[in-house]
């Protein structure tokens, strides 16, 4: 495939010539006739830089459409002139920038390039290009915008090479004395003001120009043959088959496998798509209103290489179901305070990933086997919320449940595996101590350490003993009260304090045994 653009024309050579023969004239000081007729070749610029702007667009909508209907093919090179036209643009507005600045400094605010009163001034242009380093940066400007171009080219491309160098050369002409001045002061010292314009527009005529020899350069190396294809297969990409009731059920519809000619005509169940923008694919979308499985079928027109329509035809199917959340604790029917109580969530359809999940009164945190819920206040009751996710974007809440929040039951305490009863004295001798246990119904597995405890032997008129101990081990003391027991004769275990994972001590139940 050739280049799609157009060599320097007879009438671009014209106004070249035109321009170099009226700054002769400048030079031999002809009068201010030259000056108006440096407006004309100034309009012949822009002009020309108008027809090189509409050609380029061509070239890029080439690509553009290119680049869509094989990525891989065309997608890098669309890439590179995208960045071409970016760094073009982006110059050409700077030049403009300029010009505008010129002009405005010596007209005034109200000065407009395209009409410009003080054509002869001398002043302006050397002020705020010279003196003020702007044809410095222009310069710079230039030479990374060629030098960018230039590394498109193959070296052995020598001719596109030369005319980029050429057109946007910044090398200072030597003077009659022989003297080589800077790039800037060449340009813009010593000339009037229309003159100095023209020269700037013919810049930017030759920033539209080598952008041209650049986008042809690589349109030239897209090959039609690239664009041709032995399988076609109609595809529909919905971005999820499970809807919620009152959901939009979204798909993609599209062939995999296009032409560079051809614009495929989509029918969904009996309705025409329009083809998305700047693509080959229509998109299918409906609000559900009920529960049940619908249908996603129909077919895809699509014009050969020989112009003849083949259909390819398509049929899916999606699911829409109520909106709907587990929610329950794995331990219990109710949340404990200060607790890490691991709670069940699951929402059908939906992957653990695409679950959000929050809790009033406390907090609520994921694991790798699913929640732990950590409620704070006692009697105030923890609302654990869920919602669903869709591209990282919350579209749905699915419920809210409410928990009643309790503290940790005390435990009982026990003595030889009891918590009263009888007990011969051999058996209470042999235990070391009082020991903290959760009854059978409670699920966790919790730990409370016995704090202190007091031992007493009761007798008619008073208590013949009472020793007391911290720790969850009998003391001697409390040991020798033991050896002093007879058959028949009582001895209490009481003030048994506890404290347990939630960080409360409590005081637990008194233990009464009778010696047999």
């Amino acid at each position: 495939m050739g280049s799609i653009g157009s060599p320097e024309t007879p009438r671009q050579k014209m106004i070249m010539l035109m321009y170099l023969v009226l700054t002769a004239m400048l030079a031999l000081n002809v009068d201010k006739k030259v000056l108006d007729a440096f407006a004309l070749v100034n309009q012949g610029f822009m002009s020309t830089i108008q027809n090189f702007t509409n050609k380029n667009q061509s070239v890029y909508a080439q690509f553009s459409k290119a680049a869509l209907e094989n990525q891989v093919k065309a997608g890098e090179l669309n890439r590179k002139v995208t960045r071409i036209k970016q760094h073009s643009d982006s110059i050409y507005n700077y030049i403009a920038k300029l010009k505008k600045m010129i002009v405005e400094r010596a007209d005034g605010p109200d000065g407009s390039v395209d009409d410009i009163k003080l054509k002869e001034d001398l002043n302006a242009s050397a002020e705020l290009m010279i003196a003020m380093n702007n044809g410095k940066r222009l310069k710079e400007s230039i030479d990374l915008y060629r030098d960018s171009l230039l590394t498109i080219f193959n070296p052995r491309d020598s001719a596109q090479i030369a005319s980029i160098k050429k057109s946007l050369d910044t090398t200072a002409p030597l003077s009659p004395e022989g003297i080589r001045p800077t790039w800037e002061n060449s340009k813009f010292e010593g000339y009037p003001l229309i003159a100095v314009i023209t020269l700037m527009s013919k810049m930017q005529s030759d920033i539209r120009n080598s952008e041209s020899d650049a986008i042809n350069y690589l349109y030239s190396q897209i090959s039609a043959k690239d664009f041709k294809f032995n399988k076609l297969k109609a595809q529909v990409i919905p971005k999820s088959s499970y809807i919620l009731q009152g959901e939009t059920y979204e798909a993609k519809v599209f062939i995999s496998a296009i032409d560079t000619t051809a614009v495929p005509e989509i029918i969904v169940n009996e309705s025409k798509l329009s083809i998305n923008p700047g693509e080959n694919e229509g998109t299918y979308s409906v609000v559900t209103s009920k529960e049940g499985v619908f249908p996603v079928k129909g077919f895809i027109n699509y014009k050969s290489p020989g112009s003849n329509v083949v259909r390819y035809p398509f049929e899916e199917k999606y699911e829409v179901v109520k909106p709907s959340a587990t929610v329950s604790p794995t331990k219990m029917n109710v949340l404990y305070s200060s607790l890490p109580n691991p709670v069940s969530i699951s929402v059908p359809g939906f992957s653990s990933k695409d679950i959000l999940v929050d809790m009033t009164n406390g907090r609520i945190e994921k694991t790798a086997d699913g929640f732990l819920a950590y409620p704070e206040k006692v009697g105030v009751n923890a609302i654990i919320t869920v919602k669903v996710t869709s591209e990282n974007k919350v579209v749905k809440t699915i419920a809210s449940t409410s928990f009643r929040v309790k503290r940790v039951p005390n435990p009982t305490a026990k003595v030889a595996g009891k918590s009263g009863d009888d007990i011969s004295k051999s058996d209470l001798m042999a235990e070391l101590g009082v020991f903290a246990e959760m009854g059978d119904d409670f699920d966790f597995d919790l730990k409370f350490n016995i704090l202190s405890f007091d031992v007493s032997n009761p007798s008619v008129g008073g208590y013949e003993s009472k020793a007391s101990t911290t720790g969850a081990r009998f003391s001697q003391q409390q040991k020798d009260i033991f050896k002093g027991l007879s058959k028949g004769s009582r001895v209490i275990i009481e003030n048994i304090i506890a404290k347990g994972p939630d960080g409360f001590t409590r005081t637990l139940n008194k233990i009464v045994f009778k010696i047999i």
